[in-house]
């Protein structure tokens, strides 16, 4: 199944097919597709049917505004000028009120039902008229209009309400933003110039690399997540020429303060801010923008990840894993143990990689196949690991593990809108897996497992770099990219005995 369910299945009653169900605005809607929650064609077809069904919904419900939703998407665009203008113009406090204003409208915008704007939803509550004066003078237009007869009425304004008159600092300031709301709009009607058109550029390059194979799609849609974060701190529609030093120190400092909140790790706004730095140097090759930020290398805006002591399974966990699994998900463990797999490795392995009389596999693994320098290694697999890659080989095609339809056991890739689709069912088996025996290590710990042991060996120290499929990088390490074959099978054949499966 893919990572994420989207529709629930609801089992038939009384010998009558199961349907898939979801409930979406408010409607209940069924696809009768599959036989059985684990049917994967029949999931797969009542999703595309789901996802023609919401397209028409969404298209029958833009056609029909909610009330005041016109007065929300205004305030929301009236809002963005102000936050365009406020970057540019290095004006924080106005900018972050402005970034408030725009998520609360959205939010609101998102419910089902939406009340009347107030004063403070506008950007004319910076500098116009309070609600209060406004009151008094349609109070005071009252009055004359009842007092239409007297040919000299005798109505007075209260002193603030006159301070607020033509003239005044806070008309002249009000004057002021407007003048800046449509400049700034103006600016934002060059659609080649917005953060956003140029993020959609810089993706679609990289998801052409996805198709020829230079891109994992997995990485283009992590990319993806990280620029879109950015489009919507920054402003969608805000001119990339308006991305200065203080808007690189700015993002810094927002992903600094998710981390002090604890809304995301280290790591991850290490990886958001690593983004924002590629695509502002891709704008810079490409002439979008005439300079780099000067600060966009600064060691000051760094973002350190978090230090951890490798995580490994015990041999206990490894027995116990291998105890409770199906022989199909027996073999993933065996295979990612004996020959330092990871879940893209098992599926990506071809019949021709299989020595089937002698029992071995030999190959460069997956991720750094088309890299010089990475060694094509031997296994020499243990019995067990052998008897069960025999008895679960696929029956036809190159793979020598496939699924149900013969196709791959992991596989990504991206939909018409540039979103990934992924479907692994070796990490669909270990999640079973992890229900069962409630062990929570993910599955690429086994290959980690594997070379810890061999490093903590010292007839076997530095082999583990040859055994995990690693280019040399030191001399030792070289040593043992040459190492004779006889070194590796010995180290594999102590790792079965390790595991007990020798």
């Amino acid at each position: 199944m893919p990572r994420k369910i989207e529709l629930t299945w609801q089992p038939g009653a009384a010998g009558r097919q199961g349907r898939w169900k979801k409930k979406y605005k408010g409607q209940a809607l069924y696809f009768a597709y599959g036989t059985s929650k684990s049917d994967l064609p029949g999931y797969r077809n009542a999703l595309e049917a789901w996802h023609r069904k919401k397209i028409e919904i969404d298209a029958e419900q833009a056609l029909i505004p909610k009330p005041f939703q016109p007065e929300y998407e205004q305030a929301v665009d009236d809002w963005t000028q102000v936050l365009h203008w406020s970057l540019e113009h290095g004006d924080t406090n106005n900018a972050q009120l402005a970034r408030t204003k725009i998520d609360s409208l959205r939010d609101r915008l998102a419910a089902g039902k939406l009340a009347p704007l107030n004063f403070t939803d506008s950007p004319r509550s910076l500098s116009a008229w309070p609600p209060h004066v406004i009151q008094e003078i349609k109070s005071t237009m009252l009055l004359v209009a009842r007092d239409a007869a007297d040919a000299t009425p005798n109505i007075t304004l209260p002193r603030d309400v006159l301070a607020a008159m033509d003239g005044s600092p806070a008309r002249i300031r009000g004057e002021i933003w407007q003048d800046r709301i449509e400049s700034q709009r103006g600016k934002n009607r060059k659609p080649n110039e917005t953060l956003e058109s140029l993020i959609e550029a810089y993706l679609n390059g990289k998801r052409a690399q996805v198709a020829v194979g230079k891109l994992s799609a997995g990485r283009c849609d992590v990319l993806r997540v990280h620029l879109h974060h950015f489009r919507e701190w920054l402003g969608r529609r805000v001119s990339v020429r308006s991305i200065t030093g203080k808007v690189v120190a700015d993002y810094h400092a927002e992903l600094i303060s998710g981390i002090v909140d604890k809304r995301w790790s280290a790591d991850y706004a290490k990886d958001h801010f690593s983004a924002m730095k590629s695509f502002v140097r891709w704008l810079w090759r490409t002439d979008a923008i005439e300079s780099l930020p000067r600060n966009l290398d600064s060691k000051d805006l760094t973002i350190g990840k978090k230090l951890a002591t490798p995580a490994v399974f015990t041999i206990e966990e490894v027995t116990s894993l291998r105890a409770a699994a199906t022989d199909r998900t027996k073999l993933y463990i065996l295979l990612m143990a004996n020959c330092g797999m990871t879940q893209q490795d098992i599926s990506d392995l071809l019949q021709s990689e299989v020595d089937w009389e002698a029992g071995s596999i030999t190959r460069k693994r997956s991720k750094t196949a088309d890299h010089k320098g990475v060694p094509i290694v031997t296994y020499v697999l243990w019995k067990e690991t052998f008897r069960l890659l025999r008895q679960e080989r696929a029956k036809t095609g190159p793979l020598a593990l496939a699924n149900e339809q013969n196709g791959p056991l992991k596989s990504e890739s991206l939909t018409a809108d540039g979103k990934l689709e992924k479907i692994d069912n070796i990490a669909s088996a270990f999640a079973r897996l992890r229900r069962k025996t409630k062990i929570k290590k993910p599955p690429k710990l086994l290959r980690k497992t594997s070379a810890s042991l061999l490093k903590s060996n010292k007839e076997f120290a530095g082999i583990e770099v040859l055994f995990l499929g690693h280019a040399p990088d030191t001399i030792a390490d070289r040593h043992y990219a040459q190492a004779p074959q006889q070194t590796l099978d010995e180290a594999i054949a102590w790792l079965g005995q390790q595991y007990g499966v020798a």
